[in-house]
């Protein structure tokens, strides 16, 4: 009889196959899949991998007209299986007849866990199962799981079955009945979720907390010594006149006396090994999205290059080989850096907060060479072993000289700050301290001020959310889980609620969420989604049933969609309020009506939405639009201004189709038909020049993503196409506008 070990992933389902099989591999084709065949031990073994998920849930056929009728019905309808892979079932059973056991060796977490039940279901398998857990894909590491294999986590797959059906009841009938009640259907539907929406409207608070917020003014006093800030000690000062009074008697003496000069020792402590939140928030201060952070991670795991990168743990168990991690990281670009840690440091790591016992935190499985991997990849691979490294270092220790100087009889104070022992400072590239030189002053000395300032502040509004701390604060609030955070926070930019990072709240995000909050309507808040999260603990850990949560989670949204239905009209006029007040972007030259930055799919234009709702014009689809006050020497509407990133800001007139913008994309005459070449934008925003007379005419020529051109009215000697000047910040280059000009290669 046949072994047969079930992967998740073509890339693991290969490396647990060499690393067991100590001979050659045979790769089979078996009908969609390939399995991987060895002998180990006198046994065949197979190795299938299934690409994620072979089952789906979705609908009944009879759900697929979106309607509000049946909605309540929706809440209580059976969700079906659906195989995803073709033909896969066929091949399933005949692996269930030759096998005589079956190991799970797909990802060791809830979805994992479910994956493989699916598979067996699938198989309608009744023999000997077993489970092969691990945390790294080197040799190692998997032959010791297959070495002490374990049981199947039904328990465990329960719970995130439970979490799946529950998702799609939630998303698919609050997605409808917003989508139905604001009249948006089709492509242009509105997204809801369990997790989704209690996500955006914490965003879209501090949205709301950011424009509310009423700046205060205050002052601080401060005096320049050894060109060193020494700050008044009753700084923030409330009131001006206050202010004015501390900087007279100030400036009204000659100098002051060092009053103190106090040492301090402190340490900053290294930071705790890497959890699925904490390497993404960190990731994500180097410039590095949440979701392609997770991707990198993720490639790099299933390379044997990383540990497993989604865990709650921030402790390294006993178990976990520190010393062999640390050699193998010799063999690195961090040689030198390993054996200096390795001399210095007694390699005692630190413990954070969380200790699970299924995977340990993120450290490096392998050594690679700088040559070895480039751009992101390497960036996230660096910072994993850095803060490896870090966390096996010894704690910085700071010392801090704290001065007080009386100045009229008035306390000013200084802190220098040294690094006596960086510690982890050294071998971490995400590190905030910074020393501050030491004015050397001795108490008693008197002393000159070369100026005295008195600065005006401006309290300032909470801080938009980045991405990083978002995934924080919705690990503290419980909402999603480490495999789904990076996923709902890239479905709010996918779906436009939100852009940018630090993260701001687009038009549709902030009437969806005002609709939301505004109406008390229980999606908006953590608690709800919070509650669900511990009910797949319990089931997890055998406490509660499936049926029983499910049930329990349907009562709760037929109570949430009846109060939705009740206030039906409250939330759509809600919606369309905040909408068309996000997007209001100047008045109507005609009729003096609200004009609103709008969009579909496949345009975006600026229309009146007032009495007579009769102006429109579509703008560029790419880049930020903002109104001007100046009018259009052409056609006297207004102008606009197209900002783009890494270019310099765009005056176009609001009427697409008026010859002040038509002039200025005109390069000169192409040498093909005599038609215009302008300068055109594909759908990925990228410039080119074609020729007006498309599509009889196919002439094309790719432009610089940044620069300015400028037409000169020479043409070319050599092909006849247009000679520009290429404006590249303060460098210009006049050359010819074809790219594979003689001319051009030449220089």
């Amino acid at each position: 009889m046949v072994n047969l070990i079930i992967a998740e992933k073509s890339n693991v389902a290969l490396r647990i196959a060499y690393a067991l099989a100590g001979e050659k591999v045979e790769r089979v084709k078996a009908g969609p899949a390939t399995l991987l065949r060895f002998l180990r031990n006198n046994e065949e073994y197979r190795v299938l991998s299934l690409r994620g998920h072979i089952v789906q849930l979705d609908f009944p056929v009879k759900f697929s007209n979106w309607k509000i009728d049946n909605l309540k019905e929706l809440v209580y309808a059976e969700p079906e299986e659906r195989v995803k892979i073709k033909d896969i079932e066929g091949v399933l059973s005949k692996l269930a007849r030759d096998a005589g056991m079956i190991i799970i060796a797909t990802d060791y977490d809830r979805e994992g866990e479910l994956i493989g039940v699916e598979t067996l279901r699938l198989m309608s398998w009744k023999g000997a199962t077993k489970r092969a857990r691990f945390s790294a894909l080197t040799r190692q590491d998997l032959l010791n799981s297959f070495s002490n294999l374990t049981e199947v986590d039904y328990n465990l797959a329960s719970s995130a079955e439970t979490r799946e059906i529950i998702d799609l009841l939630w998303g698919a009938v609050l997605t409808r009945f917003f989508s139905i009640v604001t009249k948006r259907l089709g492509n242009d539907f509105v997204s809801v979720g369990r997790v989704q929406s209690p996500t955006l409207t914490m965003l879209v608070k501090r949205e709301m907390e950011i424009r509310e917020f009423v700046p205060q003014s205050y002052y601080e006093v401060s005096v320049m010594i050894n060109g060193t800030k020494f700050s008044y000690e009753g700084n923030p000062i409330r009131s001006k006149e206050e202010a004015d009074r501390i900087l007279n008697i100030v400036k009204n003496q000659k100098g002051g006396v060092v009053k103190e000069r106090n040492e301090k020792e402190r340490k900053i402590y290294k930071p705790t090994p890497f959890s699925t939140t904490e390497f993404l928030r960190e990731a994500n201060k180097l410039g590095i999205s949440v979701e392609k952070a997770m991707e990198i991670a993720e490639s790099l795991y299933q390379h044997g290059i990383i540990s497993y990168p989604r865990t709650d743990n921030t402790v390294y168990p006993k178990t976990l080989n520190l010393r062999g991690i640390l050699t193998e990281l010799e063999g690195s670009y961090l040689k030198s850096e390993v054996a200096r840690l390795k001399e210095e440091s007694r390699l005692i790591p630190s413990r954070g907060r969380v200790e699970t016992t299924d995977h340990p935190p993120i450290y490096p499985t392998a050594a690679i060479k700088k040559t070895e991997m480039k751009g992101d990849y390497f960036r996230i691979y660096d910072l994993i072993a850095r803060r490896f490294m870090s966390t096996l270092a010894e704690n910085a220790d700071i010392l801090d000289i704290e001065y007080k100087i009386t100045i009229g009889g008035l306390d000013f104070s200084y802190t220098a700050s040294k690094a006596v022992n960086p510690g982890w400072m050294k071998y971490y590239n995400l590190v905030y301290y910074q020393e501050k030189e030491d004015p050397r002053l001795k108490v008693g000395e008197e002393t000159a001020f070369e100026n005295a300032m008195l600065e005006e502040k401006k309290t300032t509004p909470p801080p938009r959310y980045t991405q990083g701390s978002l995934i924080e604060k919705m690990e503290k609030e419980m909402l999603g889980t480490k495999s789904t955070r990076h996923e709902i926070i890239q479905k709010l930019y996918n779906r436009g609620f939100i852009e940018g990072n630090p993260i701001r709240v687009r038009p549709l995000g902030m009437a969806m969420g005002e609709s939301l909050l505004l109406n008390s309507i229980a999606v908006a808040k953590p608690d709800m989604t919070a509650q669900l999260e511990k009910e797949m603990d319990l089931i997890a850990n055998g406490e509660k049933k499936k049926e029983e949560v499910v049930e329990d989670s349907r009562k709760l949204l037929l109570s949430l969609l009846q109060q939705l239905i009740e206030n039906s009209e409250n939330i759509k006029k809600r919606f369309y309020d905040t909408l068309n007040e996000e997007k209001v972007v100047g008045k109507c030259p005609k009729c003096g009506g609200d004009l609103i930055l709008d969009s579909t799919r496949n345009a975006r234009f600026i229309k009146c939405i007032g009495p007579e709702s009769d102006f429109f014009q579509f703008v560029p689809k790419t880049g930020k639009i903002e109104i001007t006050d100046q009018k259009c020497p052409v056609c006297g509407l207004f102008l606009i201004k197209v900002i783009r990133k890494g270019e310099p800001p765009e005056l176009r007139c609001v009427d697409s189709k008026c010859s002040y913008n038509t002039k200025k994309e005109i390069i000169g005459k192409c040498p093909s038909d005599g038609g215009d070449l302008v300068i055109r934008r594909n759908r990925r925003s990228q410039k080119f020049i074609g020729c007006s007379n498309y599509p009889k005419c196919t002439v094309t020529l790719p432009l610089p993503s940044k620069g300015k051109i400028t037409p000169t009215g020479e043409y070319c000697p050599v092909d006849n196409f247009p000679i520009a000047i290429f404006s590249y910040g303060s460098r210009e280059v006049k050359q010819c506008i074809n790219p594979k000009c003689p001319s051009r290669i030449k220089s």
